[in-house]
């Protein structure tokens, strides 16, 4: 009788707890985690790190702190360093909390000056010249006195273009320019007419280039194949400009403006003379 009585309290036991358990929680009433309340004001995120922080269970790094509510015991861990962001040496901009390299001025003058990592840091001007090398002077747009003997044109050329016969044969003479340079050329003169003829080779592209850049020229036709000419009105008088395979030839007239034939006549004349 007193075993079933025993049996019978353990039941009503058991069934009591099952009534009193939170349901889908296996905690009784009135124990377990408390649940936070509705109207608590929302956390701020930061931009720097706490300055303390707690963990549950004991951490060997640090003394032991007074015990959480449910008995297990707590360790205040001091902020960790943290690196500085990448670009800013000496610490993040917003002033944030972090272990900062520091770096020493650097003095701004003529005197190079050394970095924290041992390089040579150049002066602002020598970077300034590194960085933009000066780019080579262009060169001359022609060569002048490539061939020894300049006069390409025959009597007959020379006299339809001076209109009348030179008074003395063609010959090479050398030139002081205005500016103290030297050059030859070759002469032909008659009554107060001038012929010079000079020969050149291009720098920039080819003679048959060079002729047909020329502004304000008026193109010559009927001229051996591979060849081409302009005539333009210039200081020194009225000029032809014949390209060959090679060279760049002018010819040009002081006192007189020869006709379109007589043009022609001259630059077969020239093309026919002037070197392979």
């Amino acid at each position: 009788m007193a075993r079933t009585a025993a049996v019978a309290a353990v039941l009503a036991g058991l069934l009591g707890g099952c009534a009193s358990t939170v349901s889908g929680t296996p905690w009784p009433t009135g124990q377990g985690p408390a649940l936070p309340p509705s109207g608590a004001a929302p956390v701020e995120p930061t931009r720097r790190p706490p300055t303390s922080f707690t963990v549950p269970g004991p951490l060997s790094s640090g003394p032991l702190a007074a015990p959480t509510t449910d008995g297990r015991p707590t360790a205040t861990v001091p902020p960790v360093p943290v690196p500085p962001p990448s670009g800013f040496p000496s610490g993040p901009p917003d002033g944030g909390a972090g272990v900062a390299r520091t770096v020493p001025p650097v003095p701004v003058g003529d005197r190079a000056s050394r970095v924290p990592d041992g390089r040579v840091r150049p002066s602002p001007g020598t970077a300034r010249a590194t960085a933009r090398p000066a780019s080579p002077a262009a060169p001359a747009p022609l060569t002048s006195d490539v061939v020894a003997d300049e006069c390409l044109l025959d009597r007959a050329a020379l006299t339809g273009l001076l209109g009348g016969p030179p008074v003395a044969p063609a010959t090479n003479a050398v030139v002081t320019r205005t500016d103290g340079t030297r050059t030859r050329a070759c002469f032909a003169l008659a009554d107060g007419v001038t012929v010079s003829v000079n020969v050149y080779t291009t720098n920039r592209g080819t003679p048959a280039g060079y002729v047909a850049g020329a502004r304000h020229g008026s193109a010559v036709t009927g001229l051996p194949a591979g060849t081409s000419a302009t005539v333009l009105d210039t200081v020194a008088g009225p000029t032809l400009q014949l390209a060959t395979a090679r060279y760049l030839v002018t010819v040009a007239v002081a006192g007189r403006t020869p006709s379109r034939d007589r043009w022609r006549t001259a630059a077969v004349a020239a093309v026919a003379a002037a070197p392979r």
